[in-house]
């Protein structure tokens, strides 16, 4: 199965391709590297994003003025510019893109420790590890279309990018452990729910 292919089947949500995907020769490696372009891909788009919105928050903000009083717009000014200036001077460097992938993987495998944990002596399953591995890496395809974000000069645009991939990907996710786990919507959605709250409680970490 060619590459376009396995990534088409996977934007549509085809019913069998994780299926098809733990027993592909080479699967496990191909799903990494899709993983890491995705991260990479991700920590471009977000690092532009807020960059952007921080000099559009600081083009308008003579607008809320009225809002405030002339201290405390001082602090909100002072606050922005800090925070503008500080996205001015950080560049993105392989050093970043390598911190932030490794920080995403370590997170996303505490988040797949925790489904596999749930699966095994809460649903009753036999999960693999490199099986819950395959499915992730895949999954997050979709992630590969906030390429148009970092192309797209649109502040809004990018924001929908950002977070229309990132539901997708999940979704993408759901599909991949339904499939080869057999499970209900309901254990699905209990994984997912799993899934997201270490990330939420990790994240800031």
């Amino acid at each position: 199965m060619s590459e376009r292919k396995i990534l088409s089947k996977i934007l549509r949500l085809d019913k069998n391709i994780y299926s098809d995907l733990i027993n592909l020769d080479n699967a496990l490696q191909k799903g990494i590297l899709i993983y890491i372009t995705v991260t990479s891909l991700n920590t471009l788009s977000q690092t532009r994003f807020f960059a952007n919105l921080l000099d559009f928050i600081e083009t308008n903000l003579i607008l809320i003025k009225n809002e405030f009083s002339d201290e405390e717009f001082q602090i909100v000014q002072a606050l922005v510019d800090d925070y503008s200036a500080l996205y001015r001077q950080q560049e993105v460097t392989i050093t970043l893109l390598f911190s932030s992938v490794f920080t995403a993987t370590l997170i996303s495998l505490i988040g797949l420790s925790i489904c596999y944990l749930i699966l095994k002596f809460l649903l009753s399953k036999d999960p693999k590890p490199a099986e819950l591995i395959i499915i992730s890496c895949f999954s997050s395809a979709p992630g590969l279309l906030v390429f148009f974000a970092l192309i797209s000069s649109n502040i809004l645009a990018q924001f929908f990018l950002i977070m229309i991939t990132g539901i997708y990907a999940l979704i993408a996710f759901a599909s991949g452990l339904k499939q080869v786990y057999f499970l209900k919507n309901i254990e699905v959605v209990l994984l997912l729910v799993a899934l997201i709250f270490s990330g939420a409680i990790l994240g800031p970490m």
